[in-house]
């Protein structure tokens, strides 16, 4: 039934066994009974064996060395000892970014750089909620591959430190980008924010319409959308991510836990009040860096202004008073001779993505249908036009 379909049938009989909340040692047996002594080995660690919950993707994924890809004949294998020597030993001058779970360094390796994400244990209560976003991060990763998804390069538990390791990008995020310009030789054209939006709607559709399962990524924001060398946007940070058949109810209310998100601007009232998960939730979160990434406001001010000012200030002037020239003028003053047309389109996507019902909001694929047909030749700054 399942070959009929197009699916996998034993991802699905995976997802099936994992609702069970079986274990590791459950596993164990199966493995045994079937033979698979190299598998079962992946699952001993100084004689003791660790009984978590099964994520489907232990069988198919394990920790692994993983292999960097310099040349197309050659390549070469990052250890957990090229981490600690690149980092030197995750050494504070080294380090790029943290958060309430994790700190990020930069390390040499090589002629090369990476970046590794280091998710922190202050004690043993947070490891279980700690090993649950190492692991998902690492399930979105390997079993979502995408363009405009940032690379999965190593995954290492060594010495009591869950380790991530990923491609270092020089570019910085997308929030850096926007708000650090002092530091920048130029600001990002308007050509460059319609590519960054554009490729990053690309990820979250690839995410959402995924088989057998979609993907909620739960933590869209400027600071984690990652630019590479062709400011190319890779989207990053999956620790909060919902995995969920397609089948199931899409807007289901879960238990919210605020202390794991860094910023509750990006996220819907629904979300924050009610706890209802959705996909429309990428979606408003989406909205929210497109309104960033046009008007060049962060969404959190320390002068207690936040883009939600903007965001109800831009309804009010699409909806009640129609004002084309009003909107227009909270593009960013940084970028210069974007189109008008292009930039009310991109407004208004942002604007419906970020509305207050989670049912009137557009689907990814919607989304990204009216954001394929916003890229016209460029004109000349003479040729632009003065009034829609």
């Amino acid at each position: 039934m399942y070959v009929a379909a197009g699916k996998s049938p034993s991802q699905e009989l995976m997802w099936l066994w994992a609702q069970q909340n079986k274990t590791v040692g459950d596993l164990l047996k199966v493995l045994d009974e079937m033979g698979h002594a190299r598998a079962r080995s992946l699952f001993q660690s100084q004689g003791n064996i660790f009984i978590v919950r099964l994520e489907f993707w232990l069988l198919c994924f394990p920790l692994r060395k993983c292999t960097w890809q310099v040349s197309e004949k050659q390549k070469y294998f990052i250890t957990y000892n090229d981490v600690i020597e690149g980092t030197r030993h995750f050494h504070q001058d080294l380090k790029i970014g943290a958060s309430a779970f994790t700190e990020v360094y930069c390390g040499k390796w090589g002629n090369g750089s990476f970046a590794v994400k280091v998710f922190k244990q202050g004690n043993k209560a947070n490891w279980k909620a700690l090993w649950e976003k190492f692991t998902k991060e690492i399930e979105v990763l390997q079993l979502y591959q995408h363009p405009n998804i940032l690379e999965l390069w190593g995954s290492f538990s060594e010495a009591d430190l869950f380790c991530l390791v990923y491609p270092y990008l020089h570019n910085g995020s997308l929030f850096h980008r926007l708000h650090e310009v002092n530091h920048l030789p130029r600001p990002l054209s308007w050509q460059e924010r319609l590519n960054i939006i554009k490729g990053t709607a690309k990820a979250v559709n690839h995410l959402h319409t995924a088989q057998p399962c979609m993907v909620i990524c739960g933590n869209i924001t400027s600071s984690n959308i990652l630019l590479d060398e062709h400011l190319q946007p890779k989207l990053s940070d999956f620790g909060l991510a919902c995995l969920r058949p397609h089948s199931v109810d899409q807007s289901c209310t879960i238990v919210l836990d605020t202390a794991s998100h860094s910023n509750l601007c990006y996220l819907p009232e629904e979300y924050i009040r009610d706890g209802k998960l959705s996909v429309k939730l990428d979606v408003y979160s989406l909205g929210m860096v497109i309104l960033e990434t046009c008007t060049g406001q962060k969404v959190k001010q320390e002068s207690g202004k936040s883009l939600f000012l903007v965001r109800n200030v831009l309804h009010s002037e699409f909806e009640e008073k129609g004002s084309v020239d009003a909107c227009l003028r909270f593009l960013d003053p940084k970028v210069e001779h974007w189109p008008a047309a292009v930039a009310l389109c991109v407004l208004r996507i942002g604007l419906e993505c970020t509305g207050s019902k989670m049912r009137v909001r557009p689907s990814m694929e919607m989304v990204l249908q009216r954001l394929n047909q916003l890229l016209p030749m460029p004109a000349l700054p003479e040729e632009q036009p003065h009034t829609l």
